[in-house]
C-alpha cells in the first residue's frame, strides 16, 4: 500500500493529541486511571498515522514544529505551546517515530516529558532512562539507543531464562514484536485506506467502486461530472442510514482536495467544493461526534474538521457551549485553538452577543488564542453589565501580550467589586509570576486596612503559590499584628498566611508558623499546629 502524503491538518491534529495527553500526564499521578484514555487516544492517533503515511521525523524550530515532507512549519503557540515547551526544556530538538512504536514506549516518553528537567542531566540521560523502560519506535536527537547495545555476558555465566519474562512488563529490547494472530496492527481501516476496505453493503460497494474510478480520472471534465455525482450518491446513502459510506466519500474527497496522488489544482478545487458541500448539516455533526468520541475514528475526523477551516468554528463553538463535560469538549477546544485568528470573527460575535454563557466561553477562547486583535473586543466586554463576563475578561486579558492589557489588569486590582479584584489578583500572578510580587505586596498592605476579606485572602494565597521568599517577612508580620477591624476578618487572613507560609521552604517561614502555634488566637494556633505536623511528616 502506497503511503498517503501528510497535510498540515494531519500533522497539527497529531500534535494536538500529543499535547492533550502530555497535559493530562502532567496533571494526573502516575497511577491515576485517568491517564489511560489519554494514552490510548494518542497512541491510536500516532499508530494510525504511522501506518497510513510512514515514519514521522519531527524537528523543533524557533517557535515552530517542522516535519520532513511538509513545506510549511506548524506554529508552536496556543494549545501546542506546552508540548513545544516540554520538548525544548528537555533539549529534545528532533524526534523520530516509526511504525514499530509501542504503547509502552509512548507511555514512558510522555511520563518522562512531564517530569522536572533537573531529573535528567541531558537529552542523552533522558534517552537512556526511556530505553530502560521501552524505546521501540522512538528515537531522540538521533542518539544511539542504549538498549541496542546488549550488556556483554560473562563466558562463565550459564544461560538461563529471565524471571521477568513471566511479568506483565514488555522487554526494553528494540526487537520487532511478532504480528498478532488477528493482524490488528496492520489491518487496513476505513480511516487509513478508505478505497481498500470493503463495505458490508452492496450500495456501499458501488460507491467505493466509483471512488476508485474517480481516483484514476485524468480528464478535468470527466472528473468534475463524477465528483458531483459522488457527492449526490453519498448524501443519498447518508439518508438511507449508511453513515460510514458517506464518511468514506468524505475521506477520499478530503485527500483529493489537498492534491494527494499528484492531483492537478483544478481537480483539487472541484474536490474541495464537493467536500465542503458534503461536510455540512447533520454530516458535519457526525464528523464532530467522531472527533470527540473515544473510538479510533476521532483523530482522522478531527483532521477533516481542520481541513474545512474556519467555516466549522460556529458549529464547534455551539458544541462546546452545549457540552457540560470538559474532557469531551477538550478536542473541540483544541481545534478552535488550531484555527488561530481565523476563529476570531466567530468568537467576537459570541462575545458581543446576548447569550451570557456563550459570551464567557468566547472570551475564554479569545484569551487563549493570545491574539492582540482580540484586545478591543475584550476591553469593550469589561464595560458589560454582566459581572461574570467582566471577571472572565480579566482572566482572558492576563493571557494577552502587550502593555495595554497589563495596565488594565493593574487597574482592576483596585476595583470596587471584590469579584473583579480577586480575578485580577489571580490573573496578574499567573501572567507575571515573581515579577508581580512587589505590586501585590503593596496592594495587600492597603487591603489589610479594609474589610475586603476575600481580596486580602486571595492576595495572601497567590503570594504563597508564587513561592518567592520576599513575601515571608510581610506574611510573618500579619501573624504578629493585632486586629484592626473585625476579629473574624483578621483571623481569616492569618489562617491564609499560615497556609501560604507552609508552602515556602525557608527557616523564617517555619519559625513564623511555630510562633503562631504558641502565641496566636485559638483558631490560628490550631491551624499552625496542623501545618507543623504536616511539615514534620513530609520531612
Amino acid at each position: 500500500m502506497a503511503a498517503t502524503p501528510r497535510t498540515n491538518a494531519d500533522f497539527t491534529s497529531l500534535l494536538l493529541e500529543c499535547a492533550r495527553a502530555l497535559r493530562g500526564f502532567s496533571f494526573y499521578a502516575e497511577t491515576d486511571p485517568k491517564r489511560r484514555p489519554l494514552l490510548d487516544r494518542a497512541f491510536r492517533a500516532l499508530s494510525s498515522e504511522l501506518e497510513r503515511s510512514g515514519p514521522i521525523d519531527l524537528r523543533l524550530g524557533e517557535g515552530t514544529f517542522i516535519l520532513d515532507g511538509l513545506a510549511t512549519p506548524i506554529p508552536a503557540g496556543g494549545a501546542l505551546d506546552p508540548l513545544a515547551g516540554a520538548l525544548g526544556r528537555h533539549g529534545i530538538e528532533r524526534l523520530r517515530l516509526d511504525p514499530s512504536l509501542t504503547r509502552n514506549a509512548l507511555d514512558g516518553f510522555l511520563d518522562l516529558l512531564g517530569q522536572p528537567v533537573d531529573r535528567f542531566e541531558s537529552p542523552t540521560a533522558f534517552a537512556r532512562i526511556l530505553s530502560a523502560r521501552d524505546s521501540r519506535g522512538l528515537r531522540i536527537n538521533d542518539l544511539e539507543d542504549p538498549a541496542r547495545h546488549a550488556t556483554p555476558r560473562l563466558d562463565t555465566t550459564p544461560p538461563c531464562a529471565s524471571a521477568s519474562l513471566a511479568s506483565g512488563f514488555s522487554s526494553p529490547m528494540p526487537t520487532r514484536s511478532p504480528p498478532s494472530s488477528g493482524g490488528e496492527s496492520k489491518k487496513p481501516t476505513l480511516e487509513s485506506h478508505p478505497l481498500e476496505v470493503p463495505s458490508p453493503d452492496d450500495r456501499g460497494e458501488r460507491l467505493r467502486a466509483r471512488l476508485i474510478e474517480l481516483d484514476q480520472f485524468a480528464d478535468d471534465s470527466a472528473y468534475q461530472a463524477r465528483v458531483a455525482d459522488i457527492s449526490v450518491w453519498a448524501q443519498e446513502l447518508w439518508n438511507q442510514g449508511l453513515i460510514d459510506e458517506c464518511y468514506r466519500a468524505l475521506l477520499v474527497l478530503a485527500d483529493h482536495a489537498v492534491g494527494c496522488g499528484g492531483r492537478p489544482e483544478t481537480q483539487a478545487r472541484m474536490a474541495a467544493a464537493c467536500f465542503a458541500e458534503l461536510a455540512s448539516g447533520e454530516r458535519l455533526h457526525d464528523l464532530i461526534r467522531r472527533a470527540t468520541g473515544s473510538s479510533g475514528t476521532g483523530v482522522r475526523a478531527a483532521q477533516l474538521l481542520l481541513q474545512l477551516g474556519p467555516t466549522v468554528v460556529p458549529e464547534l463553538l455551539d458544541r462546546i457551549c452545549e457540552e457540560p463535560d470538559p474532557d469531551r469538549s477538550a478536542p473541540l477546544h483544541a481545534l478552535i485553538m488550531t484555527m488561530g485568528e481565523a476563529a476570531l470573527p466567530t468568537l467576537i460575535s459570541a462575545i458581543q452577543g446576548p447569550d451570557d454563557h456563550r459570551a464567557r466561553i468566547g472570551i475564554r477562547l479569545a484569551g487563549e488564542l493570545q491574539s492582540p486583535a482580540a484586545l478591543p473586543t475584550l476591553l469593550a466586554s469589561l464595560r458589560s453589565p454582566s459581572l461574570s463576563r467582566r471577571t472572565e475578561t480579566i482572566r482572558a486579558l492576563s493571557l494577552l501580550p502587550g502593555d495595554e492589557a497589563k495596565q488594565v489588569l493593574a487597574n482592576a486590582l483596585e476595583s470596587n467589586y471584590e469579584e473583579i479584584a480577586v480575578a485580577a489578583t489571580r490573573a496578574v500572578a499567573t501572567a507575571e509570576g515573581p515579577d508581580a510580587v512587589p505590586m501585590l505586596l503593596d496592594i495587600l498592605e492597603a487591603s489589610l486596612r479594609t474589610s475586603r476579606t476575600k481580596v486580602s485572602r486571595t492576595l495572601v494565597e497567590v503570594l504563597g503559590r508564587i513561592g518567592d521568599e520576599r513575601v515571608v517577612p510581610r506574611l510573618s508580620a500579619i501573624l504578629e499584628r493585632k486586629p484592626i477591624l473585625r476579629r473574624a476578618h483578621h483571623h481569616a487572613i492569618q489562617l491564609a498566611a499560615i497556609d501560604a507560609l507552609a508552602i515556602l521552604p525557608t527557616r523564617e517561614a517555619r519559625r513564623a508558623i511555630e510562633r503562631a502555634a504558641r502565641h496566636g488566637a485559638r483558631p490560628v494556633r490550631d491551624r499552625a499546629r496542623g501545618r507543623l505536623d504536616e511539615l514534620s511528616r513530609r520531612h
